[in-house]
């Protein structure tokens, strides 16, 4: 028979532990002898397949790409920030395409834990062998000061009892580009393009969407002995712009070996916007070189499903 004393201690603890579990999911200030409100938050992007018009170095293809190429995100990335000081409370979490073969179900999504409170989360979807580097929201970078065709997503939220702790995540796209379509044959002995542009930067601050400071970029592009010879070959560099539209000077070379010019095309006040692809067509390797003409009408800025509107350029 269970004594008077020894049910009284049964029915204190059980009631305890009803009180502790009530308290777990009550929002307001809380007995320090109860753990801190925790949550699990799951955040899933939602357009992880984007065109494709990476350069053959940074995708790893054998193969030249078909312009319009609907292809997964090499990368995903999230991490979470404390929104008043800044301090990451979340490791990065990447997901890269392996993972997409693996299980492409799992691949956009990400779970993160953490007390109640306000949080800034950022997410990268960007393509290349370049590793990431986050330092802070207001500083990302690549290996090598490459500039790889990335997405972007950064805003605030709140963990609370009234949080919705399934957020759905939309990137946008975070680059401009300058692509130049070579509709002439490219030369047996040609290594590479290289792009040097004036303007645009290395370096993106997640919180505005802009690089912080203007440095120009070089660029270069490895050619896969796979596409000697053929013609229509798009080879596109990606910048961080300043503010949403720029305008830069840019040399394109094609380089042989040991990095000797084998031809050169300057173009002046390229017009560049966040979202945009501008793209230059015409015969880049023929004997004529920079005294070619570059026709006007040649040269716009244009788009496909999720590039943004066509714009055409007017000196």
């Amino acid at each position: 028979m269970i004594s008077r004393y020894c049910f009284r201690t049964m029915l204190s603890v059980v009631v305890a532990c009803f009180v502790l579990l009530f308290a777990s999911c009550q929002s307001g200030p809380q007995d320090d002898s109860f753990p801190v409100e925790q949550c699990t938050v799951s955040f899933r992007v939602t357009n992880y397949r984007q065109i494709c018009f990476d350069d053959f170095s940074s995708s790893g293809s054998t193969r030249a790409m078909s312009p319009y190429e609907i292809a997964t995100l090499a990368h995903l990335i999230v991490a979470v920030y404390d929104a008043e000081t800044g301090v990451q409370v979340v490791a990065p979490i990447q997901h890269n395409h392996a993972d997409y073969e693996e299980n492409p179900y799992d691949y956009p999504k990400f779970s993160v834990s953490l007390p109640y409170g306000r949080y800034r989360v950022l997410a990268l979807g960007f393509n290349g062998t370049r590793a990431c580097n986050i330092a802070s929201p207001n500083h990302i970078s690549w290996e090598e000061d490459y500039v790889p065709n990335t997405f972007l997503y950064c805003d605030e939220f709140t963990l609370d009892e009234g949080a919705a702790l399934d957020q759905s995540i939309t990137l946008k796209h975070a680059v401009a580009a300058f692509c130049v379509t070579a509709e002439d044959a490219i030369p047996a002995d040609m290594k590479k393009m290289r792009f040097v542009s004036t303007a645009g930067g290395t370096v993106l601050d997640a919180t505005t969407g802009f690089s912080p400071k203007t440095t120009g970029r070089t660029s270069e592009i490895t050619v896969p002995a796979s596409i000697i010879g053929q013609q229509g070959t798009m080879f596109t560099a990606y910048l961080f712009l300043p503010e949403e539209g720029i305008s830069s000077d840019y040399t394109v070379q094609a380089l042989g070996e040991g990095g000797r010019v084998l031809n050169e095309r300057h173009f002046d006040d390229v017009p560049l916007r966040i979202n945009h692809l501008t793209m230059w067509k015409g015969n880049f390797f023929d004997e004529g070189g920079d005294d070619s003409p570059i026709l006007q009408e040649d040269f716009g800025i244009e788009w496909d499903i999720n590039w943004a509107d066509t714009l055409y350029y007017e000196p």
